[in-house]
């Protein structure tokens, strides 16, 4: 036994001799901040991992059960964190389970490094017809779902290589990359590292652009002749960090201000301004102040087809002013009356600014005069009157909310939940919410009395299964404060496998099971589609809390409204990981286009959007 052993020790004490691929990487991964890397390994990716584990505790590796949560994980650090996102998978299997995570990114404009191991250059000639065990086309499988992506074909090319991943992760408009090594790069001999520049592009935005100054005033005369202003926020606000410049622009014009669900929390929500987040998901003081607004600013918004209820609104009649770090949204959706390109931090004070030097009083002329969308009386009068409206629907919309929020029905509403969920949240507790209703729930009927980037919801793929990993990336970045999973039981049905992770690091996540034995949206969508409308749940019953509890967590199961204040305010002071399973109504949706559409009220709608 001895005899055999020996060799083997002295032939790792070799190998951690010599200077391998690995080491170069992980040392430009340090050159540009990383601190975190999310993934699970394979062979083909181990000389990564044994320079990770030279660097520990300065640099540390989480260990998720597949690939796509991790993707979706390093999704949920970097949103938090204002950092790139990292993540890691090996060869064949595990680069085809990226697609789910990345695609997430790309449509959230989210920037993140995914590093994917290859198989040795010297397998080249086998790689079709499976000859070669695990060979895929791994650029072309992730191409459509990154920003950039490139193969490494040697040690000398990897810091150039790196180096530009993380320069078209965070430049211009934010996205994922991905980065392919073969096994013998990384496992085979490398140079030194000479140190570069790559700190500034760890964090996003890494370079600001300012919008050319004629497309400032052209869009200041817009604006300043509006009466009746509008500003729909993107997920880009809150990228640029853009906040306070969005709310003196709003309150200078008396705009209202509604959110895209990205970017919920670049204003509080009890200001007087702020009508929540718009679109099909979303409330209906938003839509009927943007039906009712003359001038639309969009602002670090792609302007999708969730929050413009498929493209209709702002409608031609309407004049659109547009602000995007992408010239090419520039008119993407809808045709402008003065576009801006550049980041939405600088464009609004630039706004700000031109608005300023063309007088304190705002201008009774302009391109509303000319167009002919010019109302009667004075424009300060007007401005006055609309917000007034505001108020009004904000009003209505808080009243028509509230009676959600307080029903006593059994099953219990999810918008009960939702009620009891925002009286025990604490102001630094972070919410991540699941795709489908439940970023509904979440982002509709859940208040965010104060700005910053505390509910977090996926629209750029909105893949089934995203919280819990988000969740995962969400705590490792911010330790010291409790991070909410706010998820369905046929979305937390994808990511289960993450609650042994969550245990074993001692994560303080506290999931919330929307739990109605059924694909929700699915339900609806047919019954309001196909008039298919059976009670039978499309799940069994799965015991979460059982679950939970078999793990180490904390856990119970709620089926009465009156004891969820109780049941959550325990699940949050919980010191680790905590479940509450809410069995919840079938039949209640966050969309109001689908319950107009059960009582006749309006045509089915086609999507979210509807």
């Amino acid at each position: 036994m001895s005899q055999s052993v020996a060799p083997q020790r002295a032939g790792a004490a070799q190998a951690a001799s010599s200077r391998h691929g690995g080491m170069l990487l992980v040392e430009l991964l340090a050159e540009h901040g990383v601190t975190h890397v999310f993934g699970s390994p394979g062979g083909q990716t181990l000389a990564m991992y044994d320079a990770l584990a030279e660097r520990a505790p300065a640099m540390h590796h989480v260990l998720v059960r597949d690939e796509r949560t991790g993707a979706y994980a390093a999704d949920g650090y970097a949103r938090v964190t204002g950092r790139v996102g990292v993540c890691d998978a090996t060869v064949g299997p595990g680069a085809a389970k990226l697609p789910s995570g990345l695609g997430e990114s790309l449509g959230a404009s989210v920037p993140v490094v995914a590093v994917v191991s290859d198989l040795p250059r010297s397998n080249a000639p086998h790689r079709d017809r499976g000859a070669a065990s695990q060979a895929l086309d791994q650029l072309a499988l992730l191409a459509p779902v990154t920003k950039w992506c490139a193969s490494v074909p040697d040690a000398a090319s990897m810091p150039a290589l790196v180096r530009r991943a993380f320069r078209e992760a965070t430049g211009g408009r934010p996205g994922p990359v991905a980065i392919v090594v073969p096994q013998d790069v990384l496992d085979g001999p490398a140079p030194a590292h000479v140190p570069g520049d790559g700190g500034r592009f760890g964090r996003f935005p890494s370079v600001r652009s300012a919008p050319d100054p004629t497309d400032v005033h052209i869009a200041a005369a817009a604006l300043a002749g509006a009466r009746r202003p509008f500003v729909l926020a993107g997920g880009g606000t809150l990228h640029a960090g853009a906040g306070a410049e969005l709310l003196a622009l709003a309150e200078r014009l008396q705009a209202a201000v509604a959110t895209t669900m990205s970017a919920k929390g670049i204003i509080g929500e009890r200001h007087p301004l702020a009508v929540g987040t718009v679109g099909g998901m979303g409330t209906t003081a938003a839509r009927a102040a943007l039906e009712e607004a003359d001038v639309v600013l969009l602002v670090g918004t792609k302007a999708p087809g969730g929050a413009t209820f498929g493209w209709t609104l702002p409608r031609p009649d309407q004049l659109v002013v547009q602000l995007d770090v992408d010239p090419a949204e520039l008119g993407r959706a809808f045709p402008l009356a003065a576009g801006m390109a550049g980041d939405a931090r600088l464009g609004l004070a630039a706004l700000l600014h031109a608005l300023e030097e063309d007088g304190a009083t705002p201008s009774e002329g302009g391109l509303l005069q000319e167009t002919g969308a010019r109302g009667s009386g004075s424009l300060r009068e007007d401005r006055q009157a609309w917000a007034e409206r505001i108020g009004d629907l904000r009003a209505a919309w808080c009243t028509e909310r509230d009676e959600h929020r307080a029903s006593d029905a059994v099953p219990i509403w999810p918008a009960r939940v939702l009620g009891e969920l925002e009286a025990v949240l604490g102001p630094e507790d972070i919410v991540v919410c699941d795709a489908s209703l439940a970023s509904g729930w979440g982002t509709v009927y859940l208040e965010q009395g104060s700005p910053g980037r505390r509910i977090l919801s996926p629209r750029g793929f909105a893949g089934l299964g995203y919280a819990l990993p988000a969740a995962i990336g969400v705590a490792t970045a911010a330790p010291g404060r409790r991070v909410v999973v706010l998820t369905g039981d046929g979305a937390l049905g994808y990511a289960m496998g993450e609650m042994p992770t969550v245990a074993e690091h001692g994560l303080a996540i506290t999931v919330i099971v929307l739990n109605n034995r059924s694909l929700g949206w699915i339900r609806w969508y047919r019954r309001i589609t196909f008039g298919r409308d059976w009670e039978e749940p499309d799940f069994s019953d799965v015991p979460y809390a059982a679950v939970a509890t078999a793990l180490g967590w904390t856990a119970a199961r709620v089926t009465e409204p009156a004891a969820l204040g109780r049941e959550l305010s325990r699940a949050l002071s919980a010191p680790g990981p905590s479940l509450v399973d809410v069995v919840t109504d079938t039949w209640q949706t966050p969309i109001p286009g689908h319950r107009h559409a059960v009582f006749g009220e309006s045509p089915a709608p086609t999507s979210y959007g509807g």
